[in-house]
């Protein structure tokens, strides 16, 4: 987890937002730009890979080799999957909901539907899917969910460390996952980082105009 307080003070909602994409597609360098960009607007930036580490500073070295080590059994991965569930939703009220309410910007760099993907990475056995598919779907939402997409072709010359039939196959299997996201937003990542981070900006200012609406709609509602 990482924090980065801003300067500003601001009194809008805060949100919450989950990158998705693979090694390689610049999701780093987009994650830095947006903490930059979001101090103008949030009063401060939390960030967690891909689950919140039930609130645990945890610093690890990049993963430069995401498939070498072997699957886990079916009963530990079970039982991982549920850990990580319930680390999501302790994330939720202990991160997120108070975040909503000071104005807050968190910030996942993969998500919990991120291990249908490429269950390889979470060394997640096949035999484990179904199950990891019904988790997915009643893990708290973040309020916006960003696929930063190109060409598999593109992802390798950043960043080989997967074949690249496997990365035509991620980058399917995540465009096939973000047809049933409710609030989504698609990016061609081949664009310079300035631009991502520009549509990025965009995306989040509208989602922040529309929940600032309601929530002054809320206390209209509260004061009447």
């Amino acid at each position: 987890m990482s924090s980065h307080k801003t300067t500003s003070s601001p009194t809008s909602p805060g949100l919450c937002i989950a990158f998705f994409g693979p090694d390689g597609i610049g999701k780093s360098a987009v994650i830095e730009a947006v903490k930059l960009e979001a101090g103008t607007t949030f009063s401060a930036v939390v960030q967690f890979h891909f689950r919140p580490m039930f609130g645990r500073q945890q610093d690890r070295p990049p993963v430069t080799d995401p498939h070498a080590q072997t699957p886990r059994s079916l009963l530990i991965s079970t039982v991982k999957l549920i850990y990580w569930l319930l680390d999501c939703w302790y994330g939720y009220f202990i991160a997120i909901r108070p975040a909503r309410r000071c104005s807050r910007l968190v910030i996942f760099d993969r998500y919990y539907p991120d291990i249908l993907v490429d269950p390889q990475r979470y060394r997640l056995p096949a035999s484990t899917l179904r199950f990891a598919r019904l988790l997915a779907a009643i893990a708290p939402r973040p309020d916006l969910c960003i696929l930063l997409d190109a060409p598999a072709d593109v992802v390798q010359r950043r960043k080989h460390e997967v074949s690249l039939a496997e990365s035509q196959r991620q980058r399917l299997a995540y465009l096939a996952m973000f047809q049933s996201m409710p609030a989504k937003l698609l990016v061609n990542a081949d664009a310079p980082v300035n631009q991502v981070t520009h549509q990025v900006s965009v995306a989040v200012s509208t989602l922040l105009q529309n929940s600032s609406m309601k929530l002054h709609e809320a206390l209209l509602l509260a004061d009447f």
